[in-house]
């Protein structure tokens, strides 16, 4: 999407029928949660608690 200067994506199923649009702030959001998430089992397993 950076490369192309995108900032939507069409979703397609397999007859390549669109289903629905992705954004760069859609995408950007599930990689704050995935890091997030990371960053709290990292900060349990310092802090002694183990992993979730």
């Amino acid at each position: 999407m950076t490369t192309r200067g995108l900032k939507n994506l069409p979703l397609v199923d397999d007859d390549l029928h669109p289903v629905g649009i992705v954004t760069a702030k859609d995408l950007l959001q599930e990689l704050l949660k995935e890091s997030t998430n990371e960053e709290s089992l990292m900060r349990d397993y310092v802090m002694g608690f183990g992993y979730r």
